[in-house]
């Protein structure tokens, strides 16, 4: 069998034939279409897939666009330099959060990676939240100290002074703990007839705010009872003392809260904050009227030892007694003044002096009461004369003002009844001459006078007529209606 030339030849030596006559091979089979997927079923295979491999991620970044939503829920954007990712987290997560996430706060969340289906994008699920750097307990104290700074309950305007020797002191602690006894201690030493109430209360735990914060206002509510009927509730708390011994921050948290800082602000009496020990300082120390580094230094503030205040009676007593003695002492000399006064050694000479002094001012009354009386006697009869002379020269001048009246009114009228006949005499020549020369007097001398038929123009030359024109002239006894056939007018100038 012999072999193709061709076929032997290596490829690089095949011949080269002109693409016109290049063999095409034919289509290869088209695989069978598949069926297309909804978005839905796509979102959901990402989904699986997403969540299978990111259940459980820690991410660090910057909190932006952070919302509190209504319900409860967290929702913020987690953002480095390049990138950023949706995140929530759910209320059920964040309760457990002892501060409020704010904007631009660097942080650390553990989650998982999840799709949210309706929109069809990724974001995380947080479950824990920390602060970066900055511990999330310290973070949560500043965030309450200032926004409660704000509000101006650390102000020291609203602080209440202690009293001097309180009747009852509260003091809400532990029972069990070492701050009670410690207070005991202390107050048996400086006082021991003091009243001292235990209001027991949790310090530390869950629920321990929201039982410190209960017992302070039931403190405050049995203060108002009493207030408003004193026979009613035998306990009256003079001051409180709050607070505990020293621990973690963790174990002093509870009086860190809000809710406590709040409840110490409203109560009317005043209160020890006591938290710790002298390096331990708390929320509650700040809005607290008074803050001791410890129980027992609250216990040596709230009062003085007793043998101070006996001394201090003791003081008392003795400058009382001085100024009783200084005072007696004083009115003890001036009542010898006074009885060895002049007045007391000759009281009958004195009075009989006395007398007769008011004699001689009693005379020197009179003297002057009737001289000033006959000085005004004397005005009040010059005033009576000037007053009459006045009046009679008032009458006469009237008497003569009177006739002169009467003579110029006899005057007036006199010239007014000669113009009225001179007017009178004028205006009578001239209505009989106005009478001569008017048309009435000229139509009576037989004269006639012409008329526009339709105005009653006098007319007084032919210019103004036209033929068939209607006439009116007026005769001494009537009037004639006519009416124009020929208008015949003379040449001559008007005035010839």
């Amino acid at each position: 069998m012999t072999s193709d030339p061709d076929m032997t030849l290596p490829l690089w030596a095949a011949p080269v034939l002109p693409a016109a006559q290049v063999p095409v091979p034919p289509p290869a089979p088209r695989a069978p279409a598949a069926a297309p997927l909804s978005v839905s079923q796509l979102t959901r295979r990402i989904r699986l897939l997403l969540e299978g491999n990111f259940a459980n991620v820690w991410l660090e970044g910057e909190i932006s666009n952070f919302k509190a939503h209504p319900s409860g829920h967290y929702y913020f954007t987690l953002k480095d330099a390049q990138t950023q990712i949706p995140a929530v987290m759910f209320r059920t997560a964040n309760r457990r959060l002892k501060f409020t996430p704010e904007n631009g706060l660097q942080v650390v969340v553990s989650g998982s990676v999840q799709i949210y289906e309706p929109q069809g994008k990724y974001q995380i699920i947080c479950d824990t939240l920390t602060p970066s750097g900055l511990g999330a307990l310290q973070l949560a104290f500043e965030q309450v100290k200032q926004k409660l700074a704000a509000e101006g309950l650390f102000d020291a305007a609203r602080k209440k002074t202690l009293p001097l020797l309180p009747r009852t002191i509260g003091v809400l602690t532990s029972a069990s703990g070492a701050a009670i006894r410690d207070i005991i201690r202390v107050l048996t030493r400086r006082f021991p007839t003091v009243h001292l109430v235990l209001y027991p209360v949790a310090v530390q735990g869950v629920g321990a705010a929201a039982g410190i914060a209960r017992a302070l206002d039931d403190c405050a509510a049995i203060n108002r009872r009493h207030e408003r009927d004193p026979h009613a509730q035998p306990l009256f708390f003079d001051v409180l003392i709050v607070g505990r011994g020293g621990g973690s921050l963790e174990d002093l948290w509870a009086f860190n809260e809000e809710i406590v800082a709040r409840a110490i602000a409203r109560a009317p009496m005043p209160v020890i904050a006591a938290v710790g020990h002298e390096i331990d300082w708390t929320i509650a120390d700040f809005v607290a009227d008074v803050r001791a580094p410890t129980p027992s230094a609250a216990a040596e503030i709230v009062v003085q030892p007793r043998a101070v205040f006996v001394q201090q009676l003791e003081d008392a007593r003795r400058r009382m007694r001085v100024r009783l003695s200084q005072a007696l002492d004083a009115c003890s000399h001036r009542v010898q003044r006074l009885t060895t006064h002049y007045v007391f050694r000759d009281v009958p000479r004195t009075i009989d002096a006395q007398r007769q002094r008011v004699d001689e001012l009693w005379q020197t009354l009179r003297t002057v009461l009737h001289d000033s009386l006959a000085v005004r006697t004397e005005r009040v009869a010059r005033a009576t004369r000037v007053v009459g002379a006045a009046r009679r020269l008032f009458l006469e001048r009237c008497v003569r003002d009177e006739q002169l009246v009467r003579v110029r009114r006899a005057a007036c009228d006199t010239a007014c009844d000669h113009a009225v006949a001179r007017r009178h005499d004028a205006l009578r020549r001239m209505l009989d001459c106005l009478e001569a020369l008017g048309p009435v007097a000229v139509v009576r001398r037989g004269y006639t006078i012409t008329r526009d038929g339709a105005t009653g123009r006098v007319l007084t030359s032919t210019q103004t007529l036209s033929v068939a024109q209607e006439l009116r002239t007026d005769f001494r006894d009537g009037q004639v209606r006519s009416q124009i056939l020929a208008i015949v007018r003379d040449d001559r100038p008007a005035d010839a």
